[in-house]
């Protein structure tokens, strides 16, 4: 069984054109679920879910006494599921009708526990060409570090997200951390070279438009990764995301030409890394950051 999972916050004028996309998956020969984890919205995304629910019953909704975030309730829709491949999806974008079918086929034919694909903003969504360009790599958290994969819309051994216990949650966003710890128990991945991801437009009140709290996040996302063991290129995948986005962090909020700039360049010119000493500074001034929400550690 295939089980499409989601975390819903307040996306009541989205979820139609989602559930639409869903049903309209071609190619399908197993069976699927749908699973929504609602984080307590307030425009009655979970009461529309659960009207769906009731005529269709690959529908399932779990309702929340309190808001928790996108990793804490994707985590939670995965735990609930009862499929043994998972695809995280968020309530505003949209897959190409025969993405699940595409990438259920590229997973079995190259024994791959995980498989990306290219995502777009905008625009209505295209399938995928067949047959697909596809590239295997043996080293999936390379793949995802290397790849910049800060989104959903991929494919999942239900095990393997097991085994990395799912998104981190000392983190609020999802989008960094669960591809990387997902590729840093994965055997094998695959990574489909086309668009198969359609994002939603933005709007002031998706998480995209809060740089702040995106580089917030992806910056934990890489330092919790650094703990565990990992080669030589891995570490420069992870350690050059993070810089950047101690940079990036800086350049919006003002400042960083004396400390973040310089390291940044040096990484981009010699793959230098943060000695413990600008970890240090750099950590302390995420930390520092007003207005951005921070879950327990």
């Amino acid at each position: 069984m295939l089980s499409v999972i989601s975390a819903v916050y307040n996306k009541a004028r989205y979820l139609p054109a989602l559930l639409q996309n869903l049903r309209e998956q071609t190619g399908m020969a197993g069976a699927v679920e749908y699973v929504f984890a609602d984080d307590v919205s307030t425009d009655g995304s979970a009461d529309l879910l659960e009207a769906e629910a009731a005529r269709d019953p690959r529908i399932r909704v779990i309702r929340n006494a309190e808001n928790a975030g996108p990793s804490i309730r994707f985590n939670q829709a995965a735990e609930a599921a009862r499929g043994s491949w998972l695809l995280p999806v968020d309530p505003d974008d949209r897959l190409s009708r025969n993405a699940a079918a595409v990438f259920l086929k590229v997973a079995r034919n190259h024994s791959a526990d995980l498989v990306f694909a290219r995502s777009r903003r905008g625009g209505e969504p295209q399938d995928i060409p067949a047959p697909p360009d596809v590239t295997v790599s043996d080293d999936p958290l390379l793949l995802a570090a290397s790849r910049k994969i800060v989104r959903m819309g991929y494919l999942a051994r239900a095990g393997t997200w097991r085994e990395a216990g799912g998104a981190d949650e000392r983190v609020f966003i999802q989008d960094q951390s669960l591809p990387l710890r997902l590729g840093s128990m994965a055997r094998k991945a695959a990574f489909v070279d086309h668009v198969a991801y359609w994002l939603g437009a933005q709007e002031s009140t998706s998480l995209s438009t809060d740089t702040v709290q995106q580089h917030h996040d992806r910056f934990l996302s890489m330092v919790h990764m650094l703990d565990r063991p990992l080669t030589a290129p891995q570490r420069r995948a992870l350690e050059r995301q993070m810089i950047s986005a101690w940079w990036k962090m800086r350049r919006e909020t003002g400042g960083g030409y004396y400390d973040a700039l310089p390291a940044y360049l040096l990484n981009r010119l010699a793959a230098r890394g943060l000695s413990p000493r600008q970890l240090a500074r750099a950590r302390s001034a995420f930390a520092a950051l007003p207005d951005v929400r921070r879950m327990m550690s």
